[in-house]
């Protein structure tokens, strides 16, 4: 855990610029790092990614060396920069801050949910994580959407009232004073990160200074994980390109159904219904035709070859079955994609269809596969000369 306070995006994480000097430089890995005498650069840790940005050189051409990547590693901050900087080089640093502020709504929200949970479940955050698209946090306990809800309805209630962030920073001899939320045993000073009726957690990632700033906070998933649950959450800007890409979706279906969101839901079921009635009307159809494609089989009938059949690719294995019951060898499927080019489909339930692999790659350069009782794949061959050889293998 840092103990470490002193640095300039703890002192004020709206900070975005600031002038410091190249301290150290180190190549690993084909990467080039750098520490700094002083940084706004939060450091990867505790889930919350670290910041990007550039380095502006101030001597002797205005320069600008990008940051890819800001990491914690032997209680010095080092910066993943494209370009190898001297040592005592002066710059002007600045953060991506969009970035930045983007990572502080989603941790602050975290922090609100996740006190909630705590106080209503007894459950533990035992996990969190921040990446550019969304954020997921884990908790030792099991939770409903009901109950997923109704902590999310009263985390955005937090959010409405614009609660004052506060930070305060306590000894270890003062730790018995407070009851806050750690994943860690703490054994220094700590930073407590305060959102006043809703959460108390120890806390070294940047934060927003009022509550109203995260927007929104929104769970988009749930997920059983480690005898827990794992949610997947979204806050403020995050949030509302969900919803807008949400409404668009709903729009177009909408167009799509001739509905509108309060009857569209009632639409798809009933077109669902239609679906399900045309198919099993098919496949009566199907059967109809295929019993009386059995009734002018002959005895003793080896098998069955259909080429360019009206039967859909979904139909066909259980056209194959059915028809495999009455012949002694296998039932296929033979489709034309080009004059040179077909789709073959084998189906036995009496012989090991893998055995005629090998002479089908070696004649017709067979692209597929399949097990003993089903192979499928393509062919570059006319029709009537695969027909002809599968008519005739033994």
């Amino acid at each position: 855990m840092v103990d470490n306070f002193a640095q300039l995006y703890y002192l004020d994480s709206y900070q975005s610029e600031f002038t410091a000097e190249v301290t150290a430089v180190k190549e690993e890995k084909n990467k080039i790092w750098l520490s700094l005498s002083q940084t706004c650069f939060y450091p990867q840790g505790g889930g919350q990614p670290g910041d990007q940005g550039i380095l502006q050189l101030i001597e002797p051409n205005n320069q600008t060396v990008k940051v890819f990547d800001t990491i914690w590693s032997d209680d010095i901050i080092w910066h993943q920069v494209d370009q190898l900087l001297a040592k005592g080089t002066s710059v002007v640093g600045q953060i991506d801050f969009a970035k930045r502020y983007d990572l502080m709504q989603q941790h602050s929200g975290e922090h609100i949910f996740s006190g909630i949970v705590n106080r209503e479940y007894g459950y533990t955050n035992v996990g969190f994580n921040i990446n550019s698209t969304e954020m997921t946090f884990d908790f030792d306990g099991d939770l409903n959407w009901a109950q997923i809800f109704e902590v999310e309805t009263e985390a955005n209630q937090a959010i409405y009232e614009n609660i004052p962030i506060e930070i305060r920073y306590i000894t270890q001899s003062e730790q018995d004073m407070w009851t806050y939320r750690s994943k860690l045993q703490l054994e220094q000073n700590i930073r407590l990160v305060i959102i006043p009726g809703y959460d108390i957690c120890a806390c070294a990632g940047t934060h927003l200074a009022r509550t109203g700033e995260i927007g929104q906070i929104k769970i988009i998933k749930r997920e059983s994980y480690k005898g827990g649950v794992r949610l997947t959450a979204l806050c403020g800007t995050r949030a509302l390109r969900y919803f807008q890409n949400l409404f668009q979706v709903i729009q177009n279906v909408g167009e799509v159904m001739s509905a509108n969101p309060d009857n569209l839901l009632e639409k798809i079921i009933n077109q669902q219904s239609e679906i399900s009635d045309l198919k099993f009307q098919i496949n009566k159809k199907n059967k109809a035709w295929l019993d009386l494609f059995v009734q002018k089989l002959q005895p003793n009938t080896e098998r069955i070859i259909l080429t360019n059949p009206e039967f859909d690719k979904y139909e066909w294995k259980y056209v194959c079955r059915y028809l495999s019951e009455y012949v002694s060898d296998f039932v296929g499927i033979l489709t034309s994609k080009t004059q040179h080019n077909q789709l073959l489909f084998l189906y036995s339930n009496k012989q090991d269809l893998r055995t005629i692999i090998p002479e089908l790659k070696e004649k017709f350069n067979f692209q597929g596969g399949g097990n003993a009782s089903l192979i499928q794949g393509s062919l570059e061959t006319e029709l009537s000369i695969i027909k002809n050889f599968l008519n005739r293998i033994t």
